[in-house]
């Protein structure tokens, strides 16, 4: 058996790591994780995201519709989203209204 003051310190090391622990959930729960929560619901209207649409370049379309070709939605949704600020639940929605519309069109 440890001495008294081997107990003591063994004790102050739990009590320590539980305090830690404590102070970093709290400090999440109050903070939040960081992270923007973007699927939630759309903070622009449906002309605000038609108005980004139309203003991507011929270019950038070109490169999103190569992407969509080659089975790459999340990278369309990505350039999607760089080259019309909007965010990542109006990009994935706009996507994929873009592909279906392809899609009829080919249909």
């Amino acid at each position: 058996m440890g001495s008294l003051a081997d107990m003591i310190a063994s004790f102050l090391h739990i009590e320590v790591a539980i305090a830690l622990v404590i102070a970093f959930a709290l400090g999440y729960l109050v903070r939040g994780s960081g992270r923007q929560k973007s699927h939630g619901p759309s903070h622009h209207s449906q002309e605000e995201i038609d108005a980004a649409l139309a203003r991507i370049p011929e270019t950038k379309w070109t490169e999103i519709n190569q992407a969509i070709e080659d089975r790459h939605k999340l990278h369309a949704i990505k350039l999607l989203r760089e080259a019309s600020g909007l965010g990542l639940k109006d990009s994935k929605e706009a996507i994929e209204a873009h592909m279906q519309s392809r899609f009829r069109m080919r249909g």
